[in-house]
């Protein structure tokens, strides 16, 4: 029963990167790939399949719920300090409109779209699956770590021969981002927690 739960929400992750591969590609039928273009149209792909995914969890009555039961100070605070970074980051006034694009979807878009498929909806399916929050929390963590393997044909854009070694670091830093996030999602209980410290990290780590 485990297993073939576990195989369900891999060939679901197996299926989003699937989807996200294929709108990218039909976005280089009309533009030129470029180093911004890619990010674009990554961007481009993750608000399209997030829109799908809340269409599809909203038909088949799937709560997708993001903020905490109670909004206190605390959530206020920290939503300003992560606002206030994104504003006053120094590469929006020295690299123009595609900085601030590269750091909307680094920090917006990617958190947004990657903390709801994984520390919302995989994170409540395993919970099914374990009854104990720490297996949770691993395999949450490890999923978000291979993950990023799908990202493969961004980073063969961008590195070429050095394919094999970016991979293995970018599930690496996958796997860190995950262990991080996953701690906190074990403490606050919520995605919108994560979403905002994602966003901080992917500020200075982009």
């Amino acid at each position: 029963m485990k297993v073939k739960a576990m195989l369900k929400i891999i060939g679901l992750l197996v299926i989003l990167q699937f989807l996200r591969l294929e709108l990218k590609q039909l976005f280089f039928l009309f533009i030129k790939r470029t180093n911004f273009s890619d990010h674009l149209a990554s961007m481009l792909s993750f608000l399209l399949l997030t829109a799908l995914i809340v269409v599809i969890c909203k038909r088949q009555k799937i709560a997708l719920t993001i903020f905490p039961s109670r909004f206190s100070r605390r959530y206020f605070f920290a939503t300003g300090i992560v606002g206030l970074l994104l504003v006053t980051t120094p590469a929006n006034y020295s690299g123009g409109i595609e900085a601030i694009l590269l750091l909307i979807y680094s920090s917006i878009v990617t958190p947004i779209f990657e903390e709801l498929i994984f520390r919302r909806y995989v994170w409540n399916q395993l919970s099914v699956i374990f009854k104990r929050a720490v297996p949770v929390y691993l395999w949450s963590s490890v999923l978000f770590g291979i993950w990023h393997l799908g990202y493969f044909d961004s980073l063969a854009f961008r590195v070429g021969e050095g394919l094999p070694e970016a991979l293995i670091w970018t599930v690496i830093i996958g796997l860190c981002y995950g262990l991080v996030l996953g701690l906190l999602r074990l403490r606050t209980k919520n995605c919108y927690s994560t979403i905002l410290l994602h966003g901080a990290m992917n500020i200075f780590g982009r």
